[in-house]
């Protein structure tokens, strides 16, 4: 039986576009309070902060490279499955990015 191809994104593009925004809201959130306290001076100061901003900087970024993808509505109708399952890879990526920087953030 094959499998039904994707006519539309406007299904997948409410779920991904609330997702996003939370997650980067978050996240923005995050790096607000951990970069740089009250006095102003950068709290990046050892190897785990290194990594858990070349983490989540170029996540923040992806996201917002994902977010122009599924707004963009000029994709030509037969490709829309690609776009999309790119997209979605695209998405996955900067998520597991993004709770791998979260992540060493905690535990370091």
């Amino acid at each position: 039986m094959p499998k039904p191809r994707v006519k539309d994104l406007a299904a997948y593009r409410q779920p991904m576009v609330t997702s996003l925004g939370l997650i980067m809201g978050f996240l923005l959130n995050f790096l607000a309070g951990w970069a740089v306290h009250d006095n102003q001076v950068s709290e990046i100061k050892s190897i785990a902060d290194v990594v858990v901003a070349a983490t989540l900087l170029p996540s923040l970024v992806l996201m917002l490279f994902v977010l122009y993808r599924i707004l963009d509505i000029s994709h030509p109708q037969e490709n829309l499955e690609e776009v999309y399952i790119r997209t979605l890879r695209l998405y996955m990526t900067a998520i597991i990015l993004a709770f791998c920087g979260v992540g060493v953030a905690l535990f370091f």
